[in-house]
């Protein structure tokens, strides 16, 4: 197959890896380069809302990813654990807030496309692709290859990679898409930076095993209210009767309790303070990872033959899992602007579009709702929550929260309303 029907992709995450299968499916050969040799668990987002649901059936994984995962509906916010009986060391969950169910009017019902968010840790949406790529005959995929260089000229582009062993490979494509994440090489080679700026904030991703069930008078996606301890709890597995519930834990800590030197008693802290239960809670600690939040955006996603996806391009905070569902639709729009480019033979200036488009719905939709949505967990009084617009709506019931939820939908571009 020829330079012209190549396209080059760096970054074997969720976005990369279903980019990569959209273009084979289209047709078009892949190069997928990844640094890792080994698909490793992933602390982030994983959660895929509605409005991803159409960009995994197209690229004809939606009944396999349902199947491995698990649809979640309503949310909730609520007050810290507190003491409710009679030992000290015996706390139970906090006083709920608000409950909101965004699909509670839909006219759509469960199995449908669209409806509830798909739980599916990361690494285990890539288990269900990469076999995928293995398999075909139109993608190489080279892991344990590190990018160290990306040139161009107007109609080709050239990838060089090192491997493990210190070998070299260059691979030459039409086109090279980064989705290598928040500290993308390929933005780099660009010369493109991410504009905006970094929260204050430290939070820790913490998975964790306990028998702890969901509070009986709400859903298990738990947002914590609260100044100082703001958190977020879901269960990321179906429950097991043979094993504790699996619980995602997003926690804040500041500077000083973030420093090595303090970190695991913070945690152990922390973690009793907000886990329901006696004291000394009895948990399985698996992966505990703290990392900083930011608003950020680079000033376009495309420049020249490369294009950028998902963390490259953009970099949002996690309240309401709005990263990884924007990733999750460059990737998607950005096969669709691709086909029409690299099959179609349609100009370049349609990739353009693509790239304004995206940046568009990052700027005006993702980042002010994730912004809201952060602000509402840690600067709203959890005793005056009312004060907030969106928990006013739900106490309120009103009809106003349908426009909440076609943000959602507008976060999708459809190229083919794009192109003339």
């Amino acid at each position: 197959m020829s330079v012209e029907r190549q396209v080059i992709v760096v970054g074997a995450g969720p976005c990369g890896c279903l980019l990569a299968l959209r273009l084979i499916r289209l047709g078009i050969r892949v190069s997928l380069f990844e640094q890792d040799e080994e698909i490793r668990p992933h602390f982030r987002a994983l959660g895929y809302p509605g409005a991803t649901h159409a960009a995994l059936q197209k690229a004809g994984i939606w009944e396999e990813a349902k199947t491995k995962g698990f649809i979640k509906r309503a949310f909730s916010w609520r007050k810290l654990p507190q003491n409710d009986g009679p030992y000290k060391n015996e706390k139970q969950w906090g006083d709920l807030i608000a409950t909101w169910d965004p699909y509670v009017n839909s006219p759509l019902k469960d199995g449908d496309i669209g409806y509830g968010m798909l739980a599916l840790p990361q690494n285990r949406f890539r288990e269900i692709i990469m076999p995928k790529l293995l398999e075909s005959d139109l993608a190489d995929v080279y892991l344990g290859h590190r990018v160290v260089d990306i040139c161009q000229d107007a109609n080709s582009a050239i990838v060089t990679s090192v491997n493990t062993a210190g070998l070299e490979t260059q691979v030459k494509g039409a086109f090279v898409v980064g989705a290598d994440g928040g500290k993308s090489v390929v933005r780099r080679k660009l010369g493109l930076h991410l504009e905006g700026f970094t929260w204050p904030h430290i939070v820790v991703a913490v998975d964790i095993r306990l028998d702890l069930q969901p509070p009986a008078d709400g859903p298990s996606s738990i947002y914590y209210v609260d100044p100082t301890d703001w958190a977020f709890f879901s269960t990321i597995e179906p429950p097991d009767e043979k094993l504790p519930n699996l619980w995602r834990c997003t926690l804040a800590m500041s500077e000083e309790e973030s420093r090595p030197e303090t970190f695991d008693a913070t945690l152990k802290r922390k973690l009793e303070k907000l886990i329901p239960g006696s004291l000394p809670l009895e948990y399985e600690l698996l992966r505990a990872q703290p990392y900083r939040l930011h608003q950020r955006n680079t000033t376009t996603m495309k420049s020249g033959r490369c294009l950028l996806i998902g963390d490259a391009a953009h970099l949002t905070n996690p309240w309401g899992g709005l990263g990884l569902t924007t990733g999750i639709l460059d990737a998607d729009s950005l096969a669709d602007a691709l086909e029409y480019v690299v099959i179609g033979g349609r100009g370049e200036e349609i990739l353009q579009a693509w790239s304004d488009a995206r940046l568009d719905v990052f700027k005006n939709i993702v980042s002010p709702t994730a912004t809201s949505n952060l602000r509402r967990c840690n600067e709203v009084d959890p005793n005056n929550p009312f004060s907030d617009g969106l928990f006013r709506m739900i106490h309120e019931n009103s009809p106003e929260l349908v426009y909440v939820n076609r943000d959602y939908d507008r976060m999708v571009t459809e190229m083919s309303q794009l192109v003339n």
